[in-house]
């Protein structure tokens, strides 16, 4: 298979550079949302039981989910979170939400850790790729992946980064690829996009003429029916293989 030589390389975040998975999705939900509830405790409000507010916050959570299934208009927490204090009768101002969302989010921030090649191989990649960006689908405020690609030293690997959460698309929008070539300053058939999720990472990019790489995550479910020529990786690290330097 030819080597590629992309102008620009955009990431993914999660499973791809940053793993957010090491417990399932649905206990960490479960966590997050009694860590909130524990600090509005803890602040003096009066709640009901742990599950009669899981249930508050999972019903209006779920209509904004189907709503971003159809229309792939973004949701996130601190909205949910808004309606979940107006059926609770609790007065809030953003500082209240910014605080909820700090203690409904540390259950996932120290689970994170990044993959031990990531940093060593987006080094390699500077010398010949200079323009790297990332689009990443997230129900968190951008404010908390900052903080991460901060933290674990990716960010100045990065000339930008695109959260659905601001942006109010979700991958695979064609609108949020466009975003990010335009911000990369290359045609889309000049920008290669990397990412773990077969629809949102594969389809989208390659649907407004990106070429793409699946990198894959163990236990992950794909599509039977992916084509042949798809180019997939195990680790960041093989993303070399595939790349003139």
């Amino acid at each position: 298979m030819d080597k590629l030589k992309p102008r620009a390389i955009i990431f993914d975040l999660g499973s791809t550079l940053i793993e957010y998975e090491s417990m399932p999705w649905d206990e960490l939900g479960v966590a997050c949302l009694e860590a909130g509830r524990q600090f509005l405790l803890n602040k003096g409000y009066d709640l009901p039981d742990r599950q009669t507010v899981q249930n508050i916050f999972y019903e209006i959570r779920d209509d904004y989910r189907r709503e971003a299934t159809e229309s792939l208009i973004e949701w996130d927490v601190p909205t949910v979170t808004s309606r979940m204090f107006d059926a609770l009768t609790i007065q809030y101002d953003d500082d209240l939400l910014d605080s909820f969302f700090d203690a409904y989010y540390e259950p996932i921030d120290r689970e994170l850790f990044i993959y031990d090649d990531v940093l060593e191989t987006l080094e390699i990649l500077r010398a010949t790729y200079p323009m790297m960006g990332l689009v990443s689908n997230t129900v968190f405020p951008e404010r908390a992946h900052h903080m991460e690609l901060q933290r674990f030293g990716i960010e100045p690997y990065l000339s930008f980064a695109i959260f659905s959460s601001t942006f109010g698309l979700r991958k695979p929008h064609p609108d949020i690829f466009y975003h990010a070539c335009n911000l990369a300053g290359f045609a889309p058939s000049e920008c290669l996009y990397v990412g773990d999720r077969y629809v949102e990472d594969v389809t989208g990019p390659v649907g407004i003429g990106m070429k793409a790489i699946l990198k894959i995550k163990p236990g992950r479910e794909y599509p039977d029916d992916m084509p042949d020529s798809l180019r997939k990786i195990d680790s960041l690290s093989e993303l070399l293989d595939h790349l003139e330097r």
